[in-house]
């Protein structure tokens, strides 16, 4: 049995309890000065993992004290032997040599108290070090090798468990885990690792690593356990722990301090006595997953046995948390599967597709970079994609240098992207956070593939698939799917990859080429994606986006990147690589301009390429101001229009004008507010993404500070006072802060206590400043659920506080259905800014009333609860069934006049029939260039007929003369059955089947026998024909191919 199976053994019966702290005890012993002598005589006090060589019968004295209070796992004192710690004491070479003693030591302890019912293990320290590799004081590789070197001690010395304790920095934790991972490797070993951060007083780890983040990036490793130490005491820390025991799937330890340091005489002092630690700690037992408790600073043996004899019956609740698929910054958790769709990758830190940034590479100004990824971060990037490789450069070196700096700067989560192995293994080394790693494919076999793979296992990090296999890009659905099922089972199989972890780009060909192959390429790459999402609903999906325009105009292109974008959310796309300013809300596009982009992405005919190529020959992208249409726009349309464009710019100027004959109040609380609320109707439809929300909320918030001198100010008496904050993990506050303004102008005190406000800030806040109401607030579909658990919360403090509640993602029926019946007090929904007034009057009017009648009751019915709920339904393209479709009428089968394929060489051929075969409006037109573009008609079709044709004539009979290519056509007949959208094709013996009296068998039975399968996409309009449906499914039929 491995001992983490004997672990798992024990959680089944009881708590296993952790010993206390190590480094108080050593300040409580007499130590002579000679124990802190080196190999060279001069002392290096402080250096407390220099003892286990200098006086190891002082550091048995520590151990054997804890094995004697009954802790199950007594740690050795190694929490700084790793060579960058003991280099500061010129003794970096002495690594091993001290773990393997500290080990060696504790063992000796564990065998002496170890029983039957009471096995104790070595639990092998592991600390953070003195350097933080995410703030480039240490790199990886370094810290790799110094850990592994320490986990090599460890095993040798008998470690049972290696503890990774401290943990200030998630890019520390990961070169410890592969440290001690290839120290097991090297020694045939299983010791299994447990981590525990330090959550400081913050809320975060030292790095700023918030404990929702932790779990993130931690998800993917193998791991005993996961939780916290040191930083606070008991009290402190409860409250990460719920956080942690909602979220982690595994084992959860707790070992705090024995409570919060305080400086007494100028030493430091611990104030919590064993009983007060224990019955702190007892407490932790009520959440899910807690299995280990210890402690840590100022905790000694008679903590640890007052603790092991509370928790000695008590069996730990089993692990029941989970985490969305998600992907981390150092800072913050991203959830993979956004609501509303999709997971937006700007693509413009990439030295291929930017310019500006390719510039910034080639100088090696690596902070100027910063620049580029700053204003995608502004501009509503969920995530970067990051490319540094370009022809002549060093790109490992580039990406170190730019990946150092993302990780330390960047708030989103980051996607290296590279061809080059070693590369991406450069990329990961200089990550905290959990990356996408941008791609693996199969082109060059299955070698390369695996080594990504094993990268990606390795780091915890998603990867992204593309669809190219040894023949190069799949182009159709079917061929798509097979390389994604092929690479989807190599990386769960062998890999032992989570799918949630996977991410399929189907890939897309260009419809803007005319060439005849790739006219249905927005079919095919939507119907990929449709079919993968069924299959396999946990994988992620992802594009290229912008491939499905190359060749066209670039306005033209942003017009079709962004029909199609909607067509691919529909199918079940869930992220996309893109530069968001680029893409045009569906919304702001007309009628036509839409339907003739979807025109060319469903293949509707042969001339949609020429139509849309027409259409779009002068058609801008609409700028809100510059249009005459805009100009003959009323005041307050102009207002609204600007507000739902995001136009901050030409705001400002507009109002200023306009509040001369509009009131203020009139734009701000009518003309504003009304104008915001059709921004979220679209948002919610799906038909207007985040960026664009966000760019509306805050010109409206610049609009209102504009105003604000001229509003009308209510003066009160008394102050109705309101804390508002946003919710936990929630960091937009446009929304909030226009509340803060517009309850201000109305005379209410607001204390705005800022973004991802824990419960205790709002209470906090709401008992200093004497308030009468709290605001939360929050846009992401996850902070609905943590205004629920704050709502849980505070029921179970009995409190009834009036609770105001809003936000994008919050509905009525999840206030009444999940809000409301958990809380007491009253609890009021407000859609907007303007429901709050609405709302604080009313608060105001009841705090009055209950003065003379105690009883009185608060209305909390606002405008948004008397709307009528509807379920939203998800759009959805609805076939109906084979049996219901209309299918085209019956013709007689024709009689081929061979079997099989025939191959016509040049001594076979007309040349000059060959060019029949060539499209001249598209050689012409597209490659040649010779478009209409502001020419009339006659001047055009005169360009043409005494121009372009001629030439074409000219260059076709050279090519004749010369005898520049050898034409041979390949053609022939097969037979073929149908079935639904499925068309089968045989072996040309079979074509004797084709007689009406030939044999009727079962068509089960005759599919067995076909050689090729084509499926072929319905029409999503009327009236649903597939190409399948032209061809015979109870005998067979004849099909003609070239």
């Amino acid at each position: 049995m491995t001992t983490k199976e004997k672990i798992q053994q024990i959680l089944e019966q009881r708590i296993v309890v952790i010993d206390g702290a190590t480094g108080t005890q050593i300040q409580n012993l007499e130590i002579p000065q000679e124990a802190w002598l080196d190999e060279n005589g001069k002392s290096q006090e402080g250096c407390n993992e220099l003892l286990n060589a200098t006086a190891p019968e002082l550091m048995q004295k520590v151990h054997n004290a804890y094995g004697k209070a009954g802790a199950d796992l007594i740690k050795t004192n190694t929490f700084g032997a790793m060579p960058w710690v003991l280099d500061e004491y010129g003794m970096g070479h002495r690594c091993y040599e001290l773990s393997k003693k500290g080990a060696q030591l504790v063992k000796e302890v564990c065998d002496r108290y170890s029983t039957e019912d009471k096995p104790r293990f070595v639990l092998g320290s592991i600390g953070p070090g003195t350097k933080l590799p995410s703030l480039g004081h240490i790199h990886y590789d370094e810290m790799f090798a110094g850990y592994k070197e320490t986990a090599l001690g460890l095993i040798d010395g008998g470690c049972d468990i290696f503890l990774l304790e401290t943990c200030q920095d998630p890019l520390q934790i990961k070169a410890a885990l592969h440290g001690c991972e290839a120290a097991n490797t090297e020694r045939g070993t299983q010791v299994p690792i447990m981590v525990s951060v330090t959550i400081e007083l913050s809320g975060t780890m030292l790095i700023g690593t918030d404990a929702e983040t932790i779990v993130t990036i931690l998800e993917p490793f193998d791991i005993l356990s996961l939780g916290f130490n040191c930083g606070t005491g008991p009290d402190q820390v409860k409250k990460h722990l719920k956080t942690l025991s909602e979220l982690c799937s595994i084992p959860i330890s707790v070992h705090a301090n024995a409570g919060l340091p305080q400086n007494r005489g100028g030493y430091t002092y611990y104030p919590m006595g064993p009983d007060e630690f224990t019955q702190k700690q007892l407490s932790f037992t009520e959440f899910d997953g807690v299995s280990f408790l210890g402690g840590c600073c100022g905790t000694t043996p008679q903590h640890i046995h007052a603790l092991q004899k509370a928790v000695a019956n008590i069996k730990p609740k089993k692990p029941t948390g989970s985490i969305s698929p998600s992907i981390a910054s150092l800072f913050n958790t991203t959830e993979m599967f956004q609501k509303p769709a999709p997971l937006l990758i700007g693509e413009r830190s990439n030295a291929t597709g930017s310019k500006a940034f390719r510039n910034l590479i080639l100088d090696s100004d690596y902070e100027g970079t910063l620049t580029v990824a700053q204003e995608q971060v502004r501009s509503g990037a969920h995530c970067l994609d990051v490319n540094v490789e370009f022809a002549g450069r060093d790109g490992a070196k580039d990406m170190r240098a730019v990946m150092e700096l993302y990780n330390q700067k960047v708030p989103l989560p980051l996607m290296p992207d590279a061809t080059r192995v070693n590369t991406i293994e450069e990329a990961l080394k200089s990550i905290g956070g959990k990356p996408i790693i941008n791609s693996t494919n199969l082109e060059d076999g299955e070698e390369k593939f695996h080594a990504i793979c094993s990268l990606a296992k390795k780091f915890g990090a998603a990867l992204v698939c593309l669809t190219i296999d040894e023949k190069g890009m799949a182009k159709t659905k079917d061929e798509k799917l097979a390389v994604a099922e092929r690479m989807y089972k190599m990386a769960t199989e062998i890999h032992g990859i989570d799918p949630s972890n996977l991410i399929f780009d189907v890939l897309t060909f260009t419809v803007g080429s005319g060439d005849v192959e790739y006219r249905d390429a927005a079919i095919q790459t939507m119907e990929a994606i449709r079919e993968l999402r069924e299959r396999h609903p946990e994988v992620g999906t992802t594009l290229g986006l912008s491939n499905i325009s190359f060749g066209l105009k670039a306005n033209a292109r942003r017009f079709l990147n962004s029909v199609f974008l909607h067509h691919c959310i529909e199918a079940g796309l869930t992220s996309v690589i893109i530069n968001v300013k680029h893409i045009i809300p569906i919304n702001k596009m007309s009628e036509e301009d839409r339907k003739i982009c979807e025109e060319l992405l469903f293949n509707a005919d042969d001339e949609t390429l020429f139509k849309f190529i027409d259409h779009f020959l002068d058609v801008k992208v609409e700028e809100a101001g510059d249009d005459e249409a805009y100009k003959a726009l009323p005041t307050e349309e102009k207002i609204a229009k600007l507000l739902m464009d995001g136009d901050k710019e030409r705001m400002i100027p507009l109002v200023e004008e306009a509040r001369h004959e509009i009131h203020p109040d009139k734009i701000v609380n009518e003309i504003l507010i009304d104008a915001m609320k059709v921004v979220g109707e679209l948002f919610g439809a799906g038909e207007m993404q985040l960026p664009f929300v966000l760019q509306s909320a805050e010109t409206m918030k610049a609009t209102v500070d504009y105003l604000n001198p001229y509003l009308t100010k209510q003066e009160k008496e008394t102050e109705t006072t309101l804390v508002i904050g946003t919710v936990k993990g929630d960091v937009h506050d446009v929304g909030k802060n226009l509340v803060d303004i517009i309850l201000t102008n109305n005379g209410y005190k607001v204390i705005n206590v800022g973004i991802k406000t824990e419960l205790e800030t709002y209470l906090e806040a709401f008992k200093e400043h004497s308030a009468n109401a709290i605001g939360m607030s929050g846009l992401l579909v996850k902070s609905t659920a943590v205004m629920k658990e704050n709502l849980e919360t505070m029921a179970e403090m009995g409190l009834d506080i009036p609770v105001l509640v809003g936000g994008a993602a919050l509905t009525r029926g999840f206030v009444d259905d999940f809000c409301r019946p958990i809380y007491k007090g009253p609890i009021l929904y407000c859609r907007d800014a303007f429901d709050g007034v609405i709302a604080m009057s009313r608060i105001e009017k009841w705090l009055e009333e209950k003065q003379n009648n105690p009883d009185a009751i608060l209305d909390t019915k606002l405008a948004g609860d008397l709307v009528k709920r509807v379920e939203k339904v998800e759009k959805k393209v609805v076939i109906p069934p084979f049996a219901e479709i209309k299918m085209p009428s019956p013709v007689p089968i024709p009689t081929p006049p061979f079997w099989g394929r025939r191959v016509l060489q040049k001594e076979d051929l007309d040349i000059n029939m060959v060019f029949d075969w060539v499209n001249k409006k598209m050689v012409t037109k597209m490659h040649w260039g010779y478009k209409r573009g502001k020419m009339d008609k006659e001047e055009y079709q005169k360009l043409l007929k005494e121009k372009v044709y001629p030439e074409y004539e000219r260059i076709k009979q050279e090519i004749i003369e010369k005898e520049l290519f050898e034409p041979t056509i390949i053609y022939g007949y097969y037979p073929c059955r149908s079935n639904d959208q499925e068309l089968y094709l045989f072996p040309e013996i079979e074509g004797w089947n084709i007689d009406e009296n030939a044999s009727r068998e079962p068509f089960d039975e005759v599919k067995k026998r076909h050689t090729v399968k084509f499926t072929c996409p319905r029409q999503h309009r009327k009236p649903h024909i597939a190409l399948s449906d032209f061809f015979k499914h109870d005998r067979h039929d004849v099909i003609a191919l070239t």
